[in-house]
């Protein structure tokens, strides 16, 4: 089958299907690297695959964009504009005009490559323009608009939300088959939708060369890992609950990976504000491959997250046996942990640094939480059982859409 994916594709998380230099690649958007998980996957069942993303570095021209090729498998980049709200150049941000200039981009990229079915991931810019190519497709909502745009209380980010709300709104209600990460996001969209809602977990991909993590003796090391640094993801909690812990454990040291938790970012600001004593070190943004580096280096993810659709890091954590602390009312975070680790009130400091506390002096529950943890991912996240049920998707939206053209000539 010839399988198209569209959505935020980063070039390093799907290099080694290219087999070229990313030097000579433009960058591709990060934050989703379950998109080459499922790429590498369909590859090794004998699909074809084209991949559609945006790309910043990029002229923007109509026909700046940019195909790269591997075994069976092509990645179309097309520009994208940085800003949201001022100009970028003689043109408008990106969402005055609901990424208008980035969907007749990828629109144009999907029918000259004319995949059998496109799988669109996230119910915005990307889905919006594979539903007006006409071809079959399966869109996946990993995120819930309304509920995102809702914990923005900044007006310019919040109006920002409410836009890409829109989006999602109108896309949901023209979609002809739709599937969702978790329980959490079928509830949530629901009434957006005119079609039933599958449910697809995130696949995560297994780790065989990450299987054993240190064992620390004397030092405690703590890692949150996020993109962001809103309410959302209520970070200032979680420093907060590591300022408590440090009071327990002097010899603890939190590290912090993420877009927007870099030395001089928001979340570096917040703790410089709290004044408080206790190690941080501040990451950033790294590669997929160095964050589960970390999380084997590490004895457990604290995850303050209010509201998760899946929470692809906690799965990851989980995968490589490491124990997790996070909400227990936060969206799909008890669907996803279950037992493999500690749910508390995350909005309570307090909570947390008490559970943190307690498995970093019980060694022996942490380590039984990681087995639970890798027997959780194996049995249902894994990327052989996630591609199995999207490949009946797809093949339902291939019948959908002859069944359709049927009725068309029949009238």
């Amino acid at each position: 089958m010839h399988i198209g994916i569209a959505g935020p594709i980063a070039t390093r998380d799907v290099l080694p299907l290219l087999g070229g230099a990313s030097s000579a690649l433009p960058t591709g958007t990060e934050g989703a690297p379950l998109l080459g998980t499922i790429i590498a996957e369909l590859l090794r069942r004998g699909h074809r695959v084209s991949a559609f993303t945006l790309s910043t570095d990029l002229p923007l021209d109509e026909d700046a964009g940019v195909v790269a090729s591997g075994p069976s498998f092509d990645l179309h980049y097309q520009p994208c504009r940085r800003r949201a709200w001022p100009f970028n150049g003689w043109r408008p941000g990106r969402i005055i005009d609901l990424y208008s200039f980035e969907r007749r981009g990828l629109r144009a990229a999907m029918a000259s490559a004319h995949p059998e079915v496109i799988h669109a991931h996230w119910a915005y810019e990307y889905a919006w323009a594979a539903l007006r190519t006409g071809i079959p497709h399966v869109v996946t909502c990993h995120d819930s608009p309304f509920a995102v745009a809702r914990f923005e209380r900044d007006f310019r980010h919040g109006a920002y939300r409410w836009l890409r709300a829109g989006i999602a709104w109108h896309v949901l209600r023209h979609c002809r088959r739709v599937t969702a990460v978790s329980p959490y996001i079928v509830d949530q969209v629901r009434s957006l939708c005119r079609v039933p809602i599958g449910i697809v977990s995130n696949p995560i991909a297994e780790q065989p060369g990450r299987c054993s993590r240190v064992v620390r003796s004397r030092t405690a090391k703590v890692m949150m890992a996020f993109n962001g640094w809103g309410r959302l993801k209520n970070g200032r909690a979680g420093l907060q609950a590591f300022e408590l812990l440090v009071r327990q454990r002097p010899d603890a040291e939190l590290h912090l990976f993420g877009m927007g938790l870099a030395e001089g970012d928001a979340a570096w600001q917040d703790w410089q504000a709290l004044g408080r004593p206790g190690h941080v070190v501040f990451h950033g943004a790294v590669a997929h491959d160095v964050l589960l580096d970390a999380m084997l280096d590490s004895d457990l993810l604290l995850h303050p997250a209010l509201e998760e659709s899946f929470g692809a890091v906690l799965a990851e954590a989980m995968s490589v046996g490491l124990p997790v602390v996070a909400g227990a009312r936060s969206g799909a975070v008890p669907w996803v942990v279950g037992d493999a680790g500690v749910l508390v009130d995350v909005a309570r400091p307090q909570a947390m640094a008490d559970a943190m506390l307690a498995l970093l002096a019980d060694a022996a529950a942490g380590r039984a939480m990681g087995e639970r943890g890798r027997d959780r991912v194996r049995a249902n996240f894994s990327s052989d059982s996630v591609v199995t049920q999207y490949e009946r998707e797809y093949e339902l939206a291939l019948v959908q859409s002859s069944g359709s053209s049927l009725r068309s000539q029949m009238a």
